[in-house]
Formats: structure tokens, C-alpha cells, sequence
């Protein structure tokens, strides 16, 4: 085995796996075929992009190719559908982002049903915060400052969102509870009214951070906080929410689902994979210049993600029902 690839495996926590397990799936003959990945978004959307830079490298560590699928539609759920009715030969994989936790609290009509129950996790992929951007209409050159105009002003701010079963709403509706300030809501059907907040029509809005770049070059325009546990370090100076109300951490995250049943060595197959790609420090480094942070890890920790999410949106579901119209 190379010193490089040793190296890698050592930075997965994979040391104990040999190139002959490696090759040969953990004793399976996986892949035998084309494996491909259903992409819940459309084609050039950011998500598409992590998932076919990610899907290119693996390709390569699993000795097929791996094809990007856009099944967009339904609040994602077309591309969830599809993979969770997959045969489960690890062959169909789902690019899963925080849908896959809001849907079964706000939407729980919506197929295929709880998550949990229908996929089986491979691995995390990235995570991405959001900023929150103030325009010229709103008086305030932090986050404290923003709470305090919307407490004098209830129900005054408005907040530019692109849809009301969106990890954006539940940014939002996380910090609205915990600030306990009224927000009225204004949907767009895309981007994220970034051209409304500068021109002051919108108060604010929680805008991805790797898109926030040419914002803070606008006039009157603020970066207030993040949204993530920790600060970035594209954003310096710039606190997170957390640090005025501890616990506070959204993200728009990713990572790779198989369908249910699929064969316990081949799960296995995937994320050792999945870890590999992601331990490469030139993709790290690519990722990390836009503010996208590869994370990686075992199975159990993408299960534990998106069980934990699922349970916090539900918490705040029970505390005052969120509508979707």
C-alpha cells in the first residue's frame, strides 16, 4: 500500500482495513455495476455540485463509475422516494440534506415515510451555515441589536425565505423562539431575495455563507451572525448565535443514504469509500475556500444526526405548530 493511501486511511480512523477489503467490499464482490446517486435538486444547484465532485472521487476508490441522478420535486421527496424504493444492493444511493428531517415533522403525509425506517445511513458528507444579512432597513449592526429592534417592532421583521418546509424557515424558527420575537415571513420562489434585502424591501435574511461574499459589498448591507455551532472563518468578527443563546446550531448538511436492508458489508463498502474521498486534502481545501466543511465519519454517526434533528424539530413543533401552506 502507497504511504499516501496508508496516510488516508489512518487520517478515516481505516488503518485496520487492507487494500484486498478495500477492493473486494469487505468480502462482498461490490460494486458490480454502475452505482448511482439521486440528487433531490436540479442540476448546478449547490447540493448537485458537492454531489458530483464527491460522486467523481468515488468513482474512482470504488472501481465504477458513480452517476449523478437530479430528481428534483415534491420537497425533495421524488429523489427520497425513488432510493427508498431502490432494490437495496447498495447500486441506488440518495444525497440526503435536512428535508429528510423537517418533512417527517411538518409534512408527515409526504412519502416515503419516516427516514429512519425507509433508508439506511452511509455516511455524512458536508455542512454549510447560513448567515444572517441585514439590509439598509433595519437598524442594527449585530445580532443582539436585531433582537432588540424586533422586540420594539413585534411582528415587524420580515425575513425573505425560499420555501416553509426549508432548513432556512427552521433556522429562523429556532432563533425566533429562542429570541422569543414575532417575524412575518417573505417567500421567494428562488435564490433568497438577496436583491430585495439590499434594497431594503426585506429586513432580513439567512443567505448560505459561501453566497454572502458579494453581499457584503453592497451598501447598508450587514452580516450579523451564523448560524453554526462555531464561527467561520470567512466571516471574522462575526459571532455565532450560539453565543447569545447556547444550543443554537443550524446547518444545511448532506450525506449518503442507502435503502433499507441494504447488506450490512456493503453499507460498510460505501462509507469506507465515502471516508476516503473526503480525507483528501485537495478536496478538503476546495471545499473549505466557500465555506463547506467535509465532515465524514462512520454510519452511526449520520443516523445519530439526523435522529437528533428530527427530534429537535419536533420539540419545537410541539411548542407552537409550524404551518405549511
Amino acid at each position: 500500500m502507497a504511504a499516501g493511501r496508508r496516510a488516508l486511511l489512518l487520517a478515516c480512523g481505516l488503518s485496520g482495513l487492507s487494500a484486498a477489503a478495500l477492493a473486494q467490499g469487505t468480502g462482498t464482490t461490490f460494486p458490480t455495476r454502475p452505482i448511482s446517486i439521486a440528487v433531490p435538486y436540479t442540476s448546478g444547484s449547490s447540493v448537485d455540485t458537492i454531489a458530483r465532485r464527491v460522486a467523481e472521487r468515488l468513482s474512482g476508490e470504488l472501481g465504477q463509475p458513480v452517476v449523478v441522478e437530479n430528481r428534483p420535486g415534491a420537497s425533495t421527496t421524488i429523489a427520497t422516494t425513488y432510493v427508498a424504493r431502490a432494490r437495496a444492493d447498495g447500486h441506488t444511493l440518495l444525497f440526503g440534506t435536512p428535508a429528510l428531517s423537517i418533512n417527517p415533522v411538518l409534512q408527515p403525509q409526504l412519502p416515503p415515510g419516516d427516514p429512519r425506517r425507509v433508508l439506511a445511513p452511509v455516511g455524512r458528507i458536508a455542512v454549510t451555515p447560513f448567515a444572517v444579512v441585514a439590509g439598509p432597513s433595519v437598524e442594527a449592526s449585530n445580532l443582539e441589536e436585531l433582537v432588540a429592534w424586533a422586540k420594539r417592532h413585534p411582528g415587524e421583521l420580515t425575513v425573505a425565505i425560499t420555501g416553509a418546509a426549508t432548513v432556512m424557515r427552521m433556522a429562523v424558527e429556532l432563533l425566533a423562539r429562542r429570541a422569543e420575537i414575532q417575524v412575518t415571513y417573505v417567500p421567494y420562489n428562488g435564490g433568497s431575495g438577496a436583491v430585495d434585502i439590499i434594497a431594503g424591501r426585506v429586513h432580513v435574511g439567512f443567505i448560505q455563507t459561501p453566497d454572502v461574499g458579494a453581499l457584503r459589498e453592497e451598501r447598508g448591507v450587514r452580516v450579523l451572525a451564523v448560524t453554526s455551532p462555531e464561527r467561520v472563518a470567512s466571516l471574522p468578527g462575526v459571532r455565532a448565535i450560539g453565543e447569545l443563546y447556547p444550543g443554537y446550531g443550524v446547518t444545511s448538511w448532506n450525506g449518503l443514504f442507502a435503502p433499507a436492508g441494504t447488506p450490512e458489508p456493503v453499507l460498510e463498502r460505501l462509507n469506507a469509500a465515502l471516508r476516503l474521498v473526503l480525507a483528501n486534502p485537495e478536496l478538503r481545501a476546495g471545499f473549505e475556500r466557500v465555506d463547506v466543511a467535509l465532515v465524514g465519519g462512520s454510519r452511526a454517526d449520520l443516523g445519530d444526526h439526523l435522529d437528533r434533528e428530527i427530534r429537535q424539530w419536533a420539540a419545537l413543533q410541539e411548542q407552537s405548530p409550524i404551518t405549511v401552506d
